[in-house]
């Protein structure tokens, strides 16, 4: 009876240890997820721009009937500055590696660069053939130049490939807007002994809308299979030439006169960062 039992015993054990095996064999590993990419995102981003606008010394100092040529010269104008602004878009996956979609963005930047320049004239001069010397008055003038690049916006399609299912590399490009506004400030200031000086201020103003074209590329993670995203981008922006349109007062006054000046080719590039919550 012992005997029995002990086989009985025995059998239990191995039909129950093969079923755990059998068990265990038939139960492959639990494969990851790949990591969907399709649908709507929205998002904020900020960087650092750099540009430049086309603009000839010749413009900056001929265009300008108010200002004289050759005592305060200045350069084309180098933009330099932060850009924030916010981003949405949406994207389709096929497979498992391409993904493609279509962005919208708009950026407050400040992208700017002030030009001061100074000339002091006191000269002597002759008097109709009678050799008698005239001092004409001191003249301190003062011009400042400020340019600003201060709105960015454009319309872009995304191409990109899944270098794993959560980490995007991807390039774009599509359509651009920019604002840019410009103030040529001209303050001639004559000394007189006797009172207050005689001061004249010539104030030009400026500004347009440019449309242009941008492109690009970037890397974009996705954290974790969670919806957030981070990325980071480089932008180039060109918005070709175009025709300042200035208006100018003078002493504070309503405007006194206008005129126009040739902006050559306008360019701005930016590296940004952002991070993006997809539905």
């Amino acid at each position: 009876m012992k005997r029995l039992l002990v086989a009985a015993a025995a059998l239990a054990t191995f039909v129950t240890g093969s079923a755990v095996a059998a068990d265990m064999r038939t139960k492959a590993p639990t494969p990851r997820a790949v990591s969907d990419w399709t649908g709507f995102y929205i998002g904020f981003h900020g960087g650092y721009g750099w540009g430049r606008a086309g603009i000839a010394d010749l413009d900056l100092n001929e265009s300008n009937p108010n200002v004289p040529e050759t005592r305060t010269p200045l350069h084309a104008p180098k933009l330099k500055g932060s850009v924030f602004g916010g981003h949405a878009g949406y994207n389709w996956q096929w497979g498992q590696r391409g993904v493609v979609g279509f962005e919208i963005d708009y950026s407050v930047s400040n992208m700017r660069q002030t030009q001061r320049a100074t000339f002091h004239r006191e000269e002597t001069v002759i008097i109709d053939g009678d050799n008698l010397p005239e001092v004409i008055p001191e003249e301190f003038d003062t011009r400042t130049l400020k340019s600003k690049l201060d709105r960015l916006a454009s319309a872009r399609a995304r191409v990109g490939f899944l270098a794993s299912p959560e980490f995007l590399l991807y390039g774009t490009g599509g359509v651009a807007l920019g604002h840019t506004s410009f103030t040529d400030t001209f303050v001639a200031r004559f000394p007189n002994p006797d009172g207050p000086d005689d001061v004249t201020t010539l104030v030009s103003r400026a500004s347009t809308n440019h449309l242009g074209w941008v492109a690009g590329a970037g890397t974009e993670w996705k954290l974790w299979d969670s919806g957030l995203m981070l990325r980071v981008e480089y932008l180039h922006y060109d918005f070709g030439s175009t025709s300042l349109a200035f208006d100018v007062t003078r002493d504070g006054d309503s405007k006194r006169d206008s005129f126009n000046m040739h902006l050559g080719k306008l360019t701005t590039d930016v590296v940004r960062g952002g991070i993006s919550y997809k539905f």
